[in-house]
């Protein structure tokens, strides 16, 4: 049970604590069988007629309030909020609880800042998160998960994405060149310049958004979207260099002697090659990043109608459904077996309803070309599973006779991206094509130069996706500012992870005020176990509006929309707030000796009257959501 054991009380209170820890969990595992009954309907109904029928009792008339019941007790009860599953499941380390209980209040604009506390772009991760909040919800063992994509899309749209932070900090006098202006880089460059940094981001491509602005469908995130982000960041003093490529139109160690500090963030802009044969002999076999590119760039894309995309991962279903609106069928082969490719579910089912085929546990073995470089056949192999190996997994072998012909106009290669890394120069220690970073995300250097480098994103080691690259971005501005500051980073980390990890909080390093005015325990995570499942009822999900495939597949334009605020209050009330308090009186109405009472004068929550609580753990049973730890009676209590 969380907050046993800690500290040392009289006596024999480790021995009693631990046979009131054992003692607990017997009876709470026998009562929480949570997916078959629930706790009350394991209860003995009695019915009462009249009240001649009730129980004979003593009454006293008395007053009992010179007995200090509270001496009893070895164990106390205390008021802490904890960590939500969703925000521990979030690499971010998004609060987001937090910014659901003001929305609920109906306070869209400062629910809005407060998102932007650990996760500064909402607009844009709440339509292309992969959701791992939603995947730790408590809220699905009861009936779904709660919306917390929808809902965090709704919220960045509830407020101009050009609006500047409102409480800039002066500059601190130093200043950092952020190269790449991808998720890692946006993220580097908005807590950077919210630390006091002068910060200029260098990107390559004419336009800046990097990954999410030439390697993400306008149907998925519309460009006006990410604009719309940079003018934010524009707003805030962040300086843009577009059309600028560190290495060729300047030299990473001219950026070394002019910046104080550099982040590299270039991102993974280079697709791996498939390795067979005709793959690099016909202008109709092309990579899909590329093919993505040109489509978000305007240029022209002539791919027939015929169209194979080699890899079932996310960038190879992007390829697909793009081909889709171009007119195109098109049929995505990959190696794998369906319940092992990469992609998200969402991104399969959204595929095959707009008509994509998928050809699973099959393999290009070469590809034969005319004379005029066009595309004769794709001749594959199809795979079985293997004998298991140590783990038990079967990795996939080609069957004997197993080889089968595909017609292609057009061939898309998406198996996966890598880094490029040649404008690095040597300068900056890799290996196995990605940076090596130390926790802080500082890089090994050769040679002399001013500034200090940090990595981050997808050049890194560490999932690739949009919102871990978020998170290094966030990381690295931090361990900059230790650096700034000549402290431990290492010590600042420690200080400032939350839940199990990695995830760290930019409200801590910042010393920003939680939601709840209330003591907060940033190490206990409230999963499912610690919910009281009885006090909450079954509320089916509000669903988005999505357009028939037909009807999205004949444009890029977005085929979601956000929700309206009805219906964003309709799904934000079936949070469970887990872990936190939400002042719903269950404590104050089971205390047996009133020992719980409201603190008053306008204050947040509750208080407990430790000279008659005897510690029965009644309050903790009842509550909820788990915002009640019983800890050793002496456990000092952190009183806000």
């Amino acid at each position: 049970m969380p907050g046993l054991g800690q500290g040392s009380g009289p006596g024999n209170s480790d021995f009693v604590l631990r046979v009131f820890q054992l003692v607990w969990n017997s009876i709470w595992k026998g009562l929480f069988v949570m997916a078959i009954k629930k706790r009350s309907e394991l209860a003995k109904e009695y019915e009462f007629k009249t009240w001649r029928d009730f129980t004979p009792m003593n009454i006293s008339v008395g007053t009992m309030l010179h007995n200090m019941t509270g001496s009893w007790r070895f164990i106390k009860p205390i008021y802490e909020d904890k960590m939500p599953a969703c925000q521990n499941a979030c690499p971010a380390g998004n609060d987001i609880e937090g910014w659901i209980k003001l929305l609920q209040k109906g306070e869209y604009e400062r629910a809005y800042w407060h998102l932007k506390q650990e996760q500064p772009f909402p607009a844009i991760l709440g339509r292309i998160c992969f959701k791992f909040c939603e995947t730790a919800c408590n809220r699905a063992p009861l009936d779904d998960c709660v919306g917390i994509n929808d809902l965090e899309r709704f919220v960045g749209d509830q407020v101009a994405l050009s609006t500047p932070h409102p409480d800039l900090p002066e500059y601190n006098g130093r200043d950092i060149a952020v190269i790449g202006s991808g998720p890692a880089g946006m993220s580097a460059a908005y807590y950077s310049r919210l630390l006091g940094f002068k910060v200029t981001i260098f990107e390559e491509l004419p336009e800046m958004g990097g990954i999410l602005r030439v390697g993400i469908p306008n149907y998925r995130l519309p460009r006006e979207v990410v604009a719309s982000e940079f003018e934010g960041l524009k707003n805030m003093g962040i300086e843009f260099r577009p059309n600028t490529a560190v290495g060729k139109d300047i030299a990473l160690d001219e950026l070394r002697n002019e910046y104080d500090y550099i982040f590299l963030a270039t991102g993974m802009h280079a697709s791996m090659k498939i390795g067979v044969k005709g793959e690099d002999e016909s202008h109709l076999i092309l990579s899909g990043l590329a093919m993505l590119k040109k489509i978000a760039l305007g240029e022209k894309v002539e791919l027939g109608k015929r169209v194979v995309v080699i890899g079932g991962g996310n960038s190879g279903i992007d390829c697909a459904r793009v081909s889709r609106r171009l007119g195109a069928e098109v049929t995505i082969i990959d190696i794998l077996d369906e319940k092992e490719i990469p992609a998200h579910p969402e991104e399969i089912e959204g595929a095959r309803e707009e008509g994509v085929k998928f050809r699973f546990l099959s393999c290009p073995e070469r590809i034969e070309l005319n004379d005029d470089g066009t595309i004769r056949k794709l001749v594959c192999c199809e795979m079985e599973p293997g004998s298991p190996d140590k783990s038990g997994h079967r990795n996939p072998v080609k069957k004997d006779a197993g080889l089968f012909d595909m017609e292609a106009d057009s061939i898309l290669i998406g198996i996966g991206q890598i880094p490029l890394l040649d404008y690095l120069n040597g300068i900056v220690e890799t290996e196995n094509g990605l940076v090596l970073v130390n926790e802080g995300l500082k890089v090994n250097v050769r040679g002399d130069g001013r500034a200090k480098i940090f990595a981050g994103g997808d050049i890194i080691d560490m999932p690739h996706n949009a919102v871990y690259a978020v998170a290094s971005g966030k990381r690295a501005a931090i361990a900059m500012d230790c650096d700034r500051k000549d402290k431990d980073v290492s010590e600042v980390l420690k200080k400032i992870v939350i839940g199990d990890g990695p995830a760290i909080s930019f409200a801590k390093y910042m010393r920003w005020d939680p939601v709840n005015p209330v003591p907060y325990n940033k190490d206990l995570v409230v999963d499912s176990e610690k919910i009281v499942y009885d006090y909450f009822n079954r509320a089916l999900r509000v669903q988005k509006e999505i357009q028939d495939p037909d009807v999205r597949i004949a444009s890029f334009k977005a085929f979601t929309s956000t929700f309206t605020r009805e219906d964003a209050q309709q799904e934000a009330a079936r949070c469970m707030h887990c872990g936190r308090c939400t002042e719903c009186d269950n404590c104050l109405i089971f205390c047996p000796d009133m020992s719980v009472l409201y603190k008053g004068n306008d204050q947040f929550g509750y208080t407990f009257d430790y000279d008659y609580c005897k510690g029965c753990g009644i309050c903790f049973t009842e509550c909820p959501r788990n915002a009640i730890s019983m800890v050793d009676e002496e456990t000092p209590i952190n009183i806000l």
